[in-house]
């Protein structure tokens, strides 16, 4: 069985309007409190910083930035039902936010719903096709549902931005391993290997894509490699 390596990077990027150009702004600016809450945030006080936007949409129940900030803030508590929500008032105010879309979906994969997340994600590309973290999600939900054709396309979306993307050439070439093609495979994989030579997952990988062309002394070769950077990973 190839393995696959997992990648969800969140896109915590907060809104701050800086409308208050004068002196005298009041806390009952519904701003104000937004930018109380991304402070609060980047000191870890997480919890205030959720009551400060609470406050701020208190005061604008569609202010988008405060939506989108507390939506940020839940998802960083693990708190996925509220940040779905969250999320979902920000689309509903701003239909056309690809990140917010991404982030629905990586929550919606934790949550098993992986045909929502899909569709969230495509809506992102649709949106934003120069967008590979959402080309690479939807990739990684491809290949596990055995969506190969798909799962090999978005891969190599990914692969036009970031050339260089060690994890994205090694779950290209286990893809290119489980449908046959393993000449295509063994390419990826040392292209993975090249990029980032401590991956010991490439190297077991290229381990599997070797026997089963039947070139069994580069697989024993692989699989010695994976083997000693495996004992060196997990050395105290």
């Amino acid at each position: 069985m190839v393995i696959l390596q997992p990648r969800y990077i969140f896109f915590f990027s907060f809104f701050v309007l800086c409308l208050c150009i004068v002196s005298g702004c009041g806390i009952q600016d519904p701003n104000d409190y937004n930018r109380q809450g991304i402070a609060l945030d980047g000191q870890g006080r997480i919890d205030d910083a959720i009551k400060a936007y609470r406050k701020a949409l208190k005061l604008e129940p569609f202010n988008r930035e405060a939506h989108h900030n507390l939506a940020i803030a839940y998802h960083k508590k693990g708190l996925f039902a509220e940040a779905i929500e969250e999320y979902k008032k920000v689309l509903e105010l701003y239909p056309f936010d690809p990140e917010a879309l991404y982030n629905l979906g990586a929550i919606y994969t934790r949550k098993k719903m992986q045909d929502t997340a899909i569709f969230v994600w495509e809506k992102a590309v649709e949106l934003k096709p120069d967008f590979p973290e959402a080309h690479y999600a939807l990739g990684f939900v491809f290949t596990q549902e055995k969506r190969y054709a798909e799962a090999i396309k978005e891969y190599h979306k990914v692969l036009e931005k970031n050339p260089d993307d060690a994890v994205t050439h090694n779950n290209l070439g286990a893809v290119y391993t489980e449908t046959g093609y393993l000449d295509e495979a063994i390419s990826e994989l040392k292209k993975s290997i090249a990029i980032d030579p401590s991956a010991a997952m490439s190297y077991k990988n290229l381990e599997i894509a070797y026997r089963k062309k039947g070139l069994e002394t580069d697989a024993h070769n692989a699989l010695k490699q994976y083997e000693d950077l495996a004992k060196k990973n997990h050395a105290p």
